[in-house]
């Protein structure tokens, strides 16, 4: 796509639709439902809306600058509110940095495809919680953009990788989240080993030097005993911080945030 292409669509996309690009162009993969909770929300009803992203998303499409998974969610839903829906190529050459290589698109296996669409959920739920509250989301960097390399005390270089990082703020503090979204696909073993890179990584003390304080680690799992599992073998192992870290499900995190939102001192946070 040329230089005169890109100047030429970009005439015809409203703020709207460059922010659902960039959305995608993070999240890799969201549904329908995704994109009507963060960018229609302004309608007077729900139907009104799933009429009105579809036609958005549908109009994105016949410009290729978006495109959907023969793949559809939702059950009986029918039609385009049914779809996943990923950058074409014309939306990723429009999002790229100047300096970042092309993103080619493969068929995701199904475990990726759960896991990125869980994270996306995690995502939509973080701006929805923030929209029109005190405290709101200022900050937020999926996977690789939120991904760190650092040296060990051993003198070995190592990669923290969290799904997430995430700073919400309000008049008088930001909280600061790294968020690990969890699908009960990994052994026990496997958790606790990023568990231990965390830690590894607040020894160097860098990430205090980028945010002010290290991050919270909150784990956000699919059930109560993966909750009680995960939380008992990180109390019990003596080379973690227990209180670095927080175990959740996805229907706490509303809460988890909040109640935060509300305790005088809390790890993670700078006034």
């Amino acid at each position: 796509m040329s230089g005169n292409q890109i100047a030429a669509l970009l005439k015809r996309l409203s703020s709207r639709d460059l922010a659902v690009l960039r959305f995608l162009s993070a999240q890799r993969y969201a549904s329908t439902a995704h994109l009507q909770r963060v960018f229609f929300t302004d309608h007077a009803t729900p139907s009104a809306a799933t009429r009105a992203t579809v036609r958005v998303l549908d109009r994105l499409l016949t410009l290729r600058l978006i495109t959907r998974m023969e793949r559809k969610i939702g059950g009986s839903t029918r039609g385009s509110a049914a779809y996943i829906w990923h950058l074409d190529s014309a939306g990723e050459r429009l999002t790229r940095g100047q300096n970042t290589p092309r993103r080619r698109y493969t068929e995701p296996a199904l475990a990726y495809l759960d896991h990125t669409l869980q994270v996306t959920e995690t995502v939509v739920a973080l701006h929805e919680l923030t929209r029109g509250g005190d405290a709101h989301l200022s900050s937020i960097a999926v996977e690789t953009a939120a991904w760190r390399s650092f040296l060990t005390r051993h003198g070995t270089t190592a990669i923290l990788k969290p799904d997430l990082y995430v700073k919400v703020s309000t008049e008088t503090y930001d909280d600061h989240w790294y968020i690990e979204v969890d699908r009960g696909t990994e052994h026990l073993p496997v958790l606790l080993a990023k568990c231990r890179t965390y830690a590894a990584y607040k020894a160097t003390g860098r990430a205090k030097a980028e945010h002010g304080v290290f991050p919270r680690v909150l784990w956000v799992v699919p059930t109560q005993r993966r909750v009680q599992r995960l939380t008992t073998a990180i109390h019990t192992n003596k080379d973690l911080p227990d209180r670095l870290f927080t175990v959740i499900t996805p229907d706490q995190l509303e809460s988890t945030i909040r109640d935060d939102a509300d305790t005088a001192a809390v790890e993670g946070r700078n006034p």
